[in-house]
């Protein structure tokens, strides 16, 4: 099968929908199957709307990542041009009215601009897979039909933040099928207006967090690491985004000492430090390698996730895979996650609440390792890149299938 999978980034850039594209098309590869990934750019830098307009991404050459060939999608600077009456959007008021009002024609005018840079980047394929949503979205739709090619897509949309707008819902109603990552997060496109029958849960693709570590020495390969910090350690891996709430995890941690003065609180990942005054207990670890990722997760005693939201929660998963449990804010998509699998607990997201579930934690650690082992076998029954790959590949091909049986004379 030949699969096109369209994405704003790609590595080496980081991000979620960046290591679900890499996972999910390395899965592929791996199974025979021909993956080119088409992407915007390759650098990690804030991506606005009015980029496609104003300020285009650098240009990078086509190249070969785990036997997936990536190209880019990048219109002219003349082409780009024709794209200005976007930029209405930058006016006051304006954006509310291109967003609101015309955001679906706005974005089919879009798509009709970058028609003939997007689609012959799509010949030859079988099956298109957009992931991600916004004007992007509408033109991948848009431009695999006019090739005569079924589109699936994966919004991994936040309702009220982005992935709402009608643009997007334009193209969620005009693929042939919409892919969610749990009930919750399909909940959330059905109040879009997607009709049921063109849904599908599959989860998302998470490899084994410690597979590059070095079987004899447990550190990653090249990457000397400092001691591990005395038990038990509280880890928070991922950005610190203001919908992440790590400052949560920062204000519970006083209240977690008076019961347990030994805890570490490890904030591993990027974003503004932490205070430099603090705590000796607080470890700021920054932005780390991958496998200086699963060194953490080996290491730590419960992943905390105090999140206000999520599409997912990949880092759950990748807690799951090294058998280490989770404790996670009460939001439906995170709720959902660990009541499926009994890998955790889902808190109210305030102080008080995660300080007392990180202690009846810490106080029950046949509890703790139950949780985790109850984790990892969801994990490796459900959330591995060849598992998830194989209910994506089963989509693929009735969507094939049925684009055939309809263009039957």
């Amino acid at each position: 099968m030949r699969i096109a999978m369209v994405t704003r980034q790609y590595w080496p850039a980081v991000g979620g929908v960046e290591r679900v594209v890499e996972n999910l098309g390395h899965a592929y590869v791996l199974r025979g199957h021909q993956v080119t990934v088409v992407a915007q750019c390759v650098d990690e830098l804030h991506f606005g709307r009015m980029t496609h307009v104003i300020r285009e991404r650098k240009i990078f050459d086509a190249f070969t990542h785990h036997g997936m060939s990536v190209v880019q999608f990048r219109p002219s600077r003349a082409r780009r041009s024709l794209l200005l009456p976007l930029a209405a959007e930058l006016i006051p008021f304006g954006g509310r009215i291109t967003r609101h009002w015309l955001g679906r024609y706005s974005s089919a005018y879009y798509a009709a601009v970058v028609d003939p840079v997007l689609t012959p980047l799509l010949r030859g394929a079988d099956v298109v897979h957009m992931l991600g949503s916004n004007l992007l979205a509408v033109g991948a739709v848009r431009s695999a039909h006019r090739l005569g090619l079924p589109v699936a897509i994966s919004p991994f949309a936040h309702v009220g933040e982005w992935g709402d707008d009608s643009g997007s819902v334009s193209a969620y109603l005009n693929a042939e099928k919409l892919l969610a990552t749990t009930r919750a997060d399909a909940d959330a496109y059905r109040s879009l207006g997607v009709p049921e029958a063109r849904i599908e849960i599959v989860g998302l693709p998470v490899p084994d967090a410690v597979a590059g570590l070095d079987e004899l020495s447990g550190e990653p390969h090249g990457e000397p690491m400092a001691p591990a910090p005395p038990a038990p350690v509280i880890l928070f891996l991922g950005q610190r985004r203001p919908t992440k709430r790590h400052e949560l995890l920062l204000a519970a941690a006083e209240l977690v000492w008076e019961r347990h003065p030994d805890a570490h609180f490890a904030f591993v990942g990027p974003g503004r430090p932490l205070p430099s005054e603090r705590d000796p207990r607080i470890l700021d670890v920054g932005r780390v390698s991958d496998q200086a990722r699963g060194w953490w997760l080996q290491r730590a005693e419960v992943l905390s996730l105090p999140s206000v939201s999520e599409s997912f929660g990949m880092v759950v998963a990748e807690a799951w895979s090294q058998s280490l449990p989770v404790l996670v804010s009460d939001i439906p998509v995170l709720r959902e996650l660990v009541e499926v699998s009994g890998g955790g607990i889902a808190s109210a997201p305030d102080r008080e609440s995660f300080a007392d579930a990180i202690c009846s934690l810490l106080d029950d650690r046949e509890r703790c390792r139950q949780m985790g082992r109850a984790g990892y076998e969801y994990w490796a029954r459900e959330l591995t890149p060849d598992a998830v790959a194989a209910r994506h590949l089963a989509i693929y091909r009735r969507l094939i299938e049925e684009r055939r049986a309809s263009a039957s004379p």
